[in-house]
């Protein structure tokens, strides 16, 4: 008759239900720092749809990242020079819009819009992520 040898593994009551808890604690920390590095850029996403859609933004989409560098009036030919940059510099993803005059266009690291209009006036830049504030001229 042969001889087998059984190799016994000692299994302690609730063990396999210990290590599945350890295996879950260990993919719960791993999505928690997936989120944290990755969420800014989710929530940018997010608030652009929301934005696109026409929607009312959320509260979490309506910061302030708008940076306005200069503004000049030229009351003789009536027409309105403002830069501005967004975060410090310029975001191929996010577009700075006037109102009055239209989207601002990329100049070097920022935004820049000229238009006529008659001024003293009050010009409101919005960001399409959200965000906006206002240009007092005279």
């Amino acid at each position: 008759m042969p001889i087998r040898n059984y190799i016994q593994y000692r299994h302690e009551s609730g063990q396999g239900l210990a290590e599945y808890a350890l295996i879950l604690v260990l993919v719960g920390v791993v999505v928690i720092a997936v989120l944290s590095v990755l969420g800014p850029n989710i929530n940018l996403v997010y608030c652009q749809i929301i934005a696109t859609l026409g929607s009312d933004l959320p509260d979490q989409c309506l910061t302030n990242d708008i940076t306005i560098t200069g503004s000049f009036y030229d009351p003789g030919l009536n027409r309105v020079t403002i830069t501005a940059t967004y975060k410090g510099g310029y975001d191929p993803n996010v577009t700075l819009t006037a109102t009055p005059g239209g989207v601002m266009a990329q100049q070097g690291s920022g935004y820049r819009i000229t238009f006529n209009h008659v001024c003293p006036c009050t010009i409101n830049i919005t960001a399409s992520v959200g965000g906006s504030v206002e240009v007092n001229l005279s």
